[in-house]
């Protein structure tokens, strides 16, 4: 299977460069990157076509995009033109990107996840059981990524939060806290990003009560856990008829 990277000389695309080196049946055939950066990137991958424009792509059966939420309508834009399933891991998309996102699987399959993870779905999983049983806890969500991030709170933990906010209907959402802040209300989730150094990416919920709390906990320790499920999503998807699919139809 041929992959075409989106963002291939960011750090992402180059973990998953590297990780496909190592399945036999996957080639990374082609990368795209910002057009000031064709001329190095293809000095130092002579096994993959670098271009700076989407439509100069011929050789590809699947598009991993681990960019930036910049060049997301471009993305969609060429795999709807060119019929190509599309792995969108990009984070920090607008709600006019859901839409466009939404349109556009009604062409293509796309696999979408703020966090290809496969311990990061459990998570999930586990904070919507401990939300159902654990009503009236304070709950406090907190993230943490490397000094080079742009996007905060990070799409990881917008998406924890959306397993508490479906159970919580009144839950009110409050992004860090200052100087001004007031005094914690009973439906408010506190969420935190944390900016610094080398995170890989950590990810906590905290429930706590009067007398005790609980915390789960996710931790990434190296990029490759998100690259391999990209690279399942990509073989999961490349098949598939169109629709938008998720981290649950890969691992359910």
């Amino acid at each position: 299977m041929n992959i075409l990277i989106s963002g291939f000389s960011g750090k992402m695309g180059q973990t998953i460069y590297n990780c496909a080196k190592k399945d036999k049946d996957l080639v990374v055939t082609e990368g795209f990157v910002l057009p000031s950066e064709v001329e190095s990137c293809q000095a130092a991958h002579k096994d993959v076509k670098v271009f700076g424009c989407l439509d100069e792509s011929t050789n590809c059966d699947v598009v991993i995009d681990f960019s930036h939420n910049s060049i997301t309508s471009k993305v969609l834009d060429f795999c709807v033109k060119n019929k190509k399933p599309l792995v969108l891991a990009t984070t920090g998309l607008t709600e006019e990107h859901l839409k466009q996102v939404k349109e556009a699987s009604k062409v293509i399959p796309i696999f979408k996840s703020s966090n290809m993870s496969e311990g990061v779905f459990v998570l999930l999983n586990l904070i919507k059981k401990a939300t159902n049983m654990l009503n009236g806890w304070d709950i406090e969500i907190v993230e943490k990524h490397h000094n080079a991030k742009k996007d905060a709170p990070s799409g990881t933990g917008l998406m924890m939060a959306n397993e508490v906010t479906q159970i919580r209907k009144d839950a009110e959402l409050v992004f860090g806290r200052n100087p001004a802040s007031e005094k914690r209300k009973p439906q408010e989730i506190g969420i935190h990003a944390v900016r610094g150094g080398g995170y890989v990416g950590e990810h906590e919920i905290d429930f706590i009560n009067e007398n005790e709390v609980i915390k789960i906990t996710h931790e990434a320790f190296s990029k490759s856990v998100f690259a391999d499920g990209a690279l399942k999503a990509a073989k999961f998807i490349v098949n598939k008829p169109a629709n938008l699919y998720e981290m649950k139809n890969l691992f359910e």
